[in-house]
């Protein structure tokens, strides 16, 4: 079987799904009948009510016949053994229901191939998708399964509680004590094997397969960009690398046409202090002297590896904008026959697509010095009774070894290195603030450590009595940023109640009738303008704000609050029902990493294109001056910045477009630079070649930076609408102009963009966009701002979490990992799950004792401690191996059939979760759209080609 190209000719390299079903009017093997779904005579079907949704059977493993084995079993979606006939009234459809439910698809999906085009790329034996091995039929009298209580919708707003802890999905018929539960023979099977969809889990671990021993050259046109969640060795061949800077699409669109024609997204996102491997090795660092780097006098762009030297050397040519510049005297060197400087291994700037120059006074807004903090802590009668107030002081005391050298520190109390004891010094009119000290209010850590940690013993017993219920915030931040207001740093605020008393007074204007309504974005931005302009003030004089907060079951406010860190590029950690003894062990690893991770203040950054690429727009958490520079009071190596990219004219085919980012900010060490991040793509005219190289990474995470940035001005309903028009009309403009003469009824997704679907799936899933009543306007900002300035790793983590096949780790290079279903789940193995916000271990419950001992240092499943909050410290290679990929602090360990799985449950994307469909549906729905959107597309070429000949006679 060949796969089709664009223009009908025979391509190698189509990853093809083809069951060849029969007719409609035959039963497939593998599919139910549309009859089966029909109610009967007699019986009406509520409006809006689906029929049960069949159980996808499947074939038990070679493990099933072991005395006591139970199949795992989803504890959403199952029904309860407890009480099999309690009744329960129809759930109402969810808010993104489709217009007609998932069962009107199933006929039309019956004939239905899913094909993932590839690049066309010569000599490449195509994969295929075949079907599973032949299914025996279904016996004649088998009947849909019948869910108890009720006939439910896929789409349905709520979840079924869990009434036992044992439970059994549809199709399973109970048994007695000791006897190993089988699939029911009746249970028909599933329309489409969720084995043959594509699924992130395999295009990750082939990846990293791939790249375990080979290097990643940056000037690659042979090999595509490794994925963002790959662990891979680069070269740096002119190109940066790309954990810096990626655009959304590897080959540059010619002209505005061909984006608006593919529906492609067309941008850049740049995480310009991201973390490299050691084995990467240091960003190349130039001293130019005083004169400073050498730069274009037309578009001030730094000279780089892409520039032309001509005339001897004497001139170069911009490859930005194209103009010619005299080489200053001091940096002229002859140049060989190619046109190439003789001096170029000896000039990093030349060579490497990244690099940093040390920049003289005329960079300078401020005499650079290392990077100070203050830590304004809120001390009222929440924060001490909360643990919030002791659990700081044990973290600062922890993480003073962590401070570089040169760096100074105030708690609001200190005046000199030289006192023998802390002095707190109180201003008693918080009405006009003002610093009670103009020097000495910041220490060396260093020199005075015994000062800092007799200080950190003695705050939580100062103010242990403490009955005050509010603090004012908005004066401590005020006095504490004119500390930083001459040197710049970074200001700390520990905050556990609403600010109701002093400057910056908020009202409690929490509303649960708004929450999953139109009208929620109403409280996602902020009361007032009071914190806003004073974030717009720090990030002017260099000053970037982390907010801590720790409310206790309250209102904060964090939409307001929150603007203080989003505007001068700090961040906001959020600690709902903050618990000394549980939540501490997270704070305390969220307060360490953010000093050990590699960070800058007071900076500006740039994004420079070729001529004819104008930037549309930027988003990330910052402040902008004017309309090309972004202010960042603070910035590290976790946050990026997207840029939707645009023409003002039409670019050459086949010549190439260039982009430099350029980031002036100070190092955590005290040093001025400018951090240079190049890059050089290819112009096309060809739509194939544009999906071909498109970069999904990097699109998703541009798509959740607009979407987001869009949340307060639009409803959630209307940005999920939105989202998922934007996944169908890529998906259709690749079935227009790249295969064009497949059959309607298969499902075609390109290469690069086969997981578009769940991942769309799985963000209108999230906490961002999911109508959810349970979420609080707070934890939902909260949300949306951490993940509008996250890179594109911690997107992709954020949005389908990795799930470790724990008992198969040992002796793997490539980490084996499972899709997130609960299906997937072997009752043998044991699961580690990376979720959002939480790491679960789920432990089955015929799991070896060997894997027990190794892990929890137990031999039975019953003595594994559910309370554990951290995994034990073994001597054994999988113990250790496990606790340094665990990215969480705190672990939740689930043992099945023992304890609580609906939480698990709902971090499992690919199943019916929140009321929304699974991602098989789901892929089902967009089929459907992209059919509809190409039918209509016709109608209208139809209809405009009659209106022109009506008009003619």
């Amino acid at each position: 079987m060949q796969a089709q190209g664009p223009n009908g000719e025979t391509t190698p390299g189509h990853d093809r799904w083809n069951p060849q079903y029969p007719s409609t009017n035959m039963q497939a093997p593998n599919m139910i009948s549309t009859q089966a779904n029909r109610p009967p005579p007699g019986v009406v079907r509520p409006p809006g009510v689906r029929p049960p949704m069949p159980f996808q059977a499947r074939p038990p493993p070679a493990f099933a016949a072991q005395p006591g084995y139970r199949p795992s079993v989803h504890p959403v979606l199952s029904a309860p053994t407890s009480a099999p006939s309690a009744a329960r009234p129809p759930a109402p459809a969810a808010e993104f229901s489709p217009s007609a439910p998932v069962d009107t698809l199933s006929p039309q999906m019956a004939n239905m191939n899913i094909q993932t085009a590839p690049a066309f790329k010569p000599g490449r034996s195509k994969r295929v998708y075949a079907p599973s091995a032949d299914i025996p039929k279904a016996p004649s009298n088998a009947q849909p399964p019948v869910y108890p209580n009720a006939q439910r919708s896929s789409y349905s707003t709520t979840q079924p509680p869990l009434h036992s802890n044992v439970q059994q999905p549809p199709g399973y018929a109970p048994a007695g004590p000791g006897v190993p539960q089988q699939l029911s023979p009746s249970v028909p099977k599933s329309r489409i094997d969720p084995d043959q969809i594509p699924s992130p889990v395999q295009l990750q671990m082939k990846d990293q397969e791939l790249y375990l021993h080979q290097q990643y050259g940056t000037f690659s046109q042979d090999m595509s960009f490794p994925l963002s969640t790959t662990d891979f060795r680069a070269v740096d061949q002119g190109n940066c690398n790309p954990r810096f800077m990626r655009c959304t699409l590897r080959e540059v669109p010619q002209a505005h046409d061909l984006v608006r024609d593919a529906e492609l997204p067309f941008g850049i996102v740049v995480q310009p202090l991201a973390a490299l491997p050691a084995e990467d090795g240091a960003v190349p660092v130039v001293s130019p002297g005083a004169d400073g780097p050498v730069r274009c006098r037309r578009c001030h762009g730094y000279l780089n590896c892409w520039c032309n030297f001509i005339d001897g050397g004497r001139k170069f040519v911009c490859n930005l904008c194209g103009f010619d510049n005299e080489v200053p005297e001091n940096y002229f060197c002859p140049v060989d026959m190619t046109g190439r400087r003789v001096d170029t291994e000896q000039r990093p700037e030349l060579r490497h697509g990244t690099v940093e120059f040390e920049v003289p006074e005329e960079y300078w807004m401020r005499d650079p010095q290392p990077l100070n903090y203050v830590f304004a802590v809120d001390v009222s009668w929440s924060a001490v009774k909360s643990g919030m107030l002791s659990s700081f002081c044990a973290a600062l005391k922890q993480t003073l070894p962590l401070l570089t050298g040169g760096t100074k520190i105030s708690i609001m109390t200190f005046d000199s290195s030289s006192l023998d004891q802390a002095q707190m010094m109180v201003v008693s009119d918080i009405d006009d603030i003002f610093l009670p000290l103009a020097e000495g209010f910041l220490v060396d850590p260093q020199d005075s450590r015994s000062v800092i940690e007799d200080l950190l013993d003695n705050l939580p017993r100062m103010f242990n009595d403490n009955k005050i219920p509010s603090a004012v915030l908005g004066a401590a931040i005020k006095g504490a940023s004119l500390s930083l207001k001459v040197t710049g740093g970074k200001l700390c605020v520990f905050q556990s109640v609403l600010p109701t008393i002093g400057p910056g007074t908020l009202k409690n204007r929490d509303d649960s009738k708004l929450y999953g309504t139109d009208k929620e974005n109403k409280l996602f931005t902020p009361q007032d303008d009071f914190y806003t302009a004073m974030a717009k003030e720090c990030s002017k004089d260099g000053v970037s704000i982390d907010l801590w907060l720790f409310p206790q079951n309250t209102y904060v406010d964090v939409s307001t609050l929150g603007a203080l860190s989003e505007l001068t590029g700090g961040e906001t950690h959020y600690y709902y029902n903050f618990d000394h003894e549980r939540s501490s062990l997270r704070f305390t690893n969220d307060f360490e990493c953010s000093f050990r991770r590699e960070q800058g203040y007071d900076a500006a950054l740039r994004l420079r294109c070729s001529n004819g690429i104008t930037i549309e727009n930027q988003y990330g958490n910052f402040h902008m001056t004017n309309a090309t520079d972004i202010v960042l009071a603070g910035i590290d190596a976790d946050k990026s910045i997207g840029f939707t990219l645009d023409h003002d004219s039409k670019l050459t085919d086949n010549s190439m477009a260039y982009f430099q980012c350029a980031l002036l900010y100070t190092t955590q060490t005290g040093q001025r630079r400018v951090r240079l991040h190049n890059m050089c793509l290819p112009v096309t005219s060809n739509i194939p070649a544009l999906f071909r190289q498109a970069d999904l990474d990097a699109t998703i995470n541009l798509i959740t930076k607009k979407v987001i940035s869009q949340s307060t001005k639009v409803g959630l309903l209307q940005l999920a609408s939105d989202l998922e028009k934007q996944c169908v009309n890529i998906l259709a403009a690749y079935r227009k102009y790249c295969a064009t003469d497949a059959s309607t009824g298969q499902l075609i997704l390109p290469e690069s963009f086969k997981l578009l679907p769940v991942y769309t799936l799985a963000l209108r899933k999230s906490v961002v966009l999911r109508k959810d009543v349970s979420i609080t306007a707070d934890n939902r900002v909260y949300n949306l701002r951490k993940i509008k300035a996250a890179g594109l790793a911690a997107t992709l983590r954020w949005l389908y979490p990795r799930m470790v096949k724990v008992h198969e780790l040992e002796g793997q290079d490539v980490t084996p990992m499972e899709r997130l279903s609960y299906l997937r789940l072997h009752p043998t193995g044991i699961y580690l799950i990376d979720s959002r916000d939480t790491t679960f271990i789920w432990v089955g419950q015929h799991a070896s004792t060997d894997l027990l001992e190794h892990i929890f240092g137990v031999t039975q499943l019953d003595q594994v401690d559910p309370r554990m909050v951290q995994l034990p410290s073994l001597d054994h290679p999988l113990s250790q191996r496990l606790r340094n990929m665990t990215q969480s602090p705190t672990i939740t360990v689930v043992r099945q059939s023992l304890d609580p799985e609906n939480e698990l449950a709902q971090t499992l994307v690919e199943d019916e979760t929140y009321g929304q469909m699974t991602y098989v549906d789901y892929l089902c729905l967009v089929h459907k759209q992209i059919q509809n959107n190409l039918e209509k597309e016709k109608r209208d070429t139809l209809m405009a080609s009659a209106s022109i000949w009506a008009q003619r006679y």
